[in-house]
């Protein structure tokens, strides 16, 4: 199996599970409680682990308790942290209350942390893994550190997941290989996902682009090839919680296995499908 790095941030979830969303100045008892690790790239190893690939995160963790936790639960999920660094502060923490009448999640985030640095990133050696995976977050280190990886690496691919936009991001599309973006980052390129997917194909030949829309569907395009997949039928929601992080899980584990594109956006799909049926991680990989 290949040795993946996925790089972005790791959190403290603490989920909150309701009946249904509270009105304003309501008090509610919750019917259940949980803390599990959060952060998309750390989604995103646990379940490229899952798969039975060497994954590996490079995040901050806080130099705390809530950060010595973290690190242990993902080692014990089967994540190498060799590349994590610790840094002085509080655990960024997601607060996410968690609907079961409908299945969706409204997130309150707080983080108090530095992200990782271009220093920390130079310290990694790049060409010892088959994949990396970057969350576009930071547009200056990214724009800093990708042509560096771009040098180190031969045929390795570069992912780049785009899900909120931020100032000098576009700067950074021409190092990756396979860029993922959401509805709302796409809606900056053209009206429709599957236009802003054929645009992003046309500027940038050869890369792989997906547009994730959620009960929409997602689409794909590279070069002259653009594909699209509905979601299934009568699908019902239970936790939305990570789904997007399970479609880029799954899009690089079908990619990195020798997939097709058009085939690796139907597993991508169904796996963030099988995500929305059940509450949290647990055995998606096995699916």
């Amino acid at each position: 199996m290949a040795r993946i790095l996925t790089t972005g941030i790791a959190t403290l979830d603490h989920t909150l599970d309701v009946e249904r969303y509270p009105r304003e100045d309501d008090e509610i008892r919750a019917l259940a409680s949980s803390s599990q690790p959060g952060g998309n790239a750390t989604n995103t190893a646990r379940i490229l682990a899952q798969f039975g690939h060497r994954a590996a995160l490079a995040a901050v963790f806080a130099e705390d308790g809530s950060g010595d936790w973290l690190r242990e639960r993902l080692v014990a999920r089967g994540v190498d942290t060799a590349a994590c660094v610790r840094h002085p502060g509080a655990t960024p923490t997601s607060h996410i209350l968690r609907s079961r009448d409908s299945g969706s999640r409204t997130i309150v985030h707080h983080r108090d942390l530095p992200e990782l640095s271009a220093a920390d990133l130079r310290r990694i050696a790049w060409e010892e893994y088959d994949w990396l995976h970057f969350e576009g977050r930071q547009p200056e280190t990214l724009r800093e550190i990708l042509p560096r990886v771009r040098e180190a690496v031969t045929d390795q691919p570069i992912s780049l997941e785009l899900e909120k936009r931020r100032p000098g991001l576009e700067a950074c599309l021409e190092w990756a290989d396979v860029l993922m973006l959401s509805r709302d980052w796409a809606q900056g390129i053209a009206a429709r996902p599957e236009e802003a997917a054929a645009e992003l194909a046309r500027r940038y030949p050869g890369r792989i682009v997906t547009v994730t829309a959620g009960a929409e569907g997602a689409w794909l395009a590279q070069d002259d090839l653009h594909v699209y997949c509905a979601p299934t039928p009568g699908l019902r929601v239970v936790d939305s919680v990570g789904a997007g992080d399970m479609f880029n899980a799954g899009l690089v584990d079908a990619l990195v296995s020798g997939e097709p594109p058009e085939q690796a956006l139907v597993a991508a799909v169904r796996l963030a499908e099988r995500k929305l049926q059940q509450t949290g991680f647990d055995a998606l990989g096995s699916g």
